[in-house]
């Protein structure tokens, strides 16, 4: 049945951060920090292998790199139009919003801990290809797998960002939820070079959310969500 694979994955979010919440206080701070940069590395990676699984292509035995000019103008627009939006800023309002209405009192905490949390499970490559194969196919495995490594992700991420984690089940019930029924609708629209491209743009900002968290960085990565659409469009474009 379709959505099945969402509602283990927003079950596997929910269970990591609740196991959080009750065994954190037993991490040092300085193990705190390590659980952070490791997974920023992991995450990093996992962005890194989306891109080559949208971008390259092997063919009798050579590695060939396809869809770098319309990559290039997704990236630039979409950030362009991902900034003058302000898309990040409303995200951390909506997350402001959900701190006040569960009546919490942790400063930016809360907001800081749902919209990173948001940006590393409701977007990249497993996110996208998930649901669509969970709606074009009836597969849930994909969704099945990312419900565990969920689990994982919030867990460390619950211990330094509070419990404003635990809501990124709420956008990821929605997105996936979406997705699966966009794609039970639209399976004769999804060619093999839209999913390339929701592949690739996703993975990019997994790939920059792991900056983020490994260097300490602060890129918006939320501004980069218009990239995504206009990536799909740009493959339906012929000859780029």
């Amino acid at each position: 049945m379709p959505g099945v694979g969402t509602l283990i994955d927003m079950s596997g979010i929910i269970a990591g951060g609740a196991t959080a919440l009750a065994f954190g206080r037993l991490f040092s701070e300085q193990m705190k920090n390590m659980m952070m940069t490791v997974c920023g590395l992991s995450i990093f990676v996992i962005g890194i292998t989306g891109i080559m699984q949208g971008m390259l292509t092997v063919t009798g035995g050579a590695i060939s790199v396809k869809g770098s000019i319309p990559l290039l103008i997704s990236l630039v627009a979409g950030a362009a139009i991902g900034e003058a939006l302000g898309i990040e800023k409303k995200i951390n309002q909506l997350g402001a919003f959900m701190q006040k209405q569960v009546k919490q009192d942790d400063g930016e905490g809360f907001a800081n801990g749902f919209v990173k949390a948001t940006m590393v499970v409701g977007i990249g490559a497993m996110a996208v290809m998930g649901p669509i194969t969970e709606g074009l196919y009836g597969d849930h495995s994909m969704l099945f797998a990312k419900a565990a490594i969920d689990f994982v992700i919030i867990m460390v991420l619950t211990v330094p960002y509070g419990k404003g984690c635990l809501f990124a089940s709420v956008p990821v019930g929605v997105l996936q939820g979406g997705m699966t029924l966009i794609a039970c609708q639209a399976k004769a629209l999804l060619t093999d070079a839209a999913l390339a491209s929701l592949t690739t743009t996703g993975s990019i900002m997994i790939m920059c959310l792991g900056i983020n968290l490994i260097w300490n960085k602060e890129i918006r990565v939320a501004n980069m969500l218009p990239m995504v659409i206009i990536g799909v469009a740009l493959s339906y474009v012929p000859g780029l």
